[in-house]
């Protein structure tokens, strides 16, 4: 992981995504793995909304067409973001990672169904359809990078299994087969 110092901060992102992607065999688009590239490069000039993300998602539903396209982005947005890189502070908060996720990847979906309607705007619905499906495994990607950069705090065995049980995650389950830990799949919940 290598950061050459004339790197922008999209191109430094742009290796972690490719590589994280492909370790993990995610199978995604480049417009999608350019979105996430995007993404972490926004997020990391910027502080994370602390509003609610149901305030937001009824904000959502409120608004005109083009407002409610952007609460939903956000929603998603940042669903995605704290549930990769910041899942281990919300464990013992009222709501917790697999709240994100679901809030995430419905944001993603119910964006991808308004821009279906816009025919030069195709790419964009197959980026947030994408997104939605595949939301658990974007999170997945992101929180591989925050490791590998150092982002958070290393994750203990304890506190891995403890977010694999909620989760069911592939990425957790090798994690944790890697430390020798060999968990099983009728404890998760």
């Amino acid at each position: 992981m290598d950061l050459k110092l004339d790197a922008s901060v999209a191109e430094f992102f742009q290796g972690l995504i490719s590589s994280t992607i492909k370790n993990q065999g995610v199978d995604t688009s480049e417009p999608t793995e350019c979105y996430l590239v995007n993404l972490l490069a926004a997020f990391s000039n910027t502080t994370v909304d602390d509003e609610p993300l149901a305030l937001k998602m009824a904000s959502a539903m409120e608004a005109s067409p083009d407002e409610r396209a952007r609460h939903l982005k956000e929603v998603g947005d940042t669903s995605l973001y704290v549930s990769g890189f910041f899942a281990e502070s919300l464990q013992r908060k009222l709501v917790d990672v697999d709240y994100y996720i679901q809030m995430g990847g419905a944001a993603y979906s119910e964006l991808a169904g308004y821009f279906r309607g816009y025919r030069r705007s195709e790419v964009f619905g197959e980026v947030y359809d994408e997104l939605g499906q595949k939301f658990p495994r974007f999170v997945d990607v992101l929180a591989e990078i925050s490791e590998q950069t150092s982002c958070t705090s290393n994750l203990s065995l304890v506190q891995l299994y403890e977010r694999w049980l909620r989760t069911g995650s592939e990425w957790m389950e090798r994690r944790l087969r890697e430390h020798g830990v060999i968990p099983k799949k009728s404890e998760l919940q």
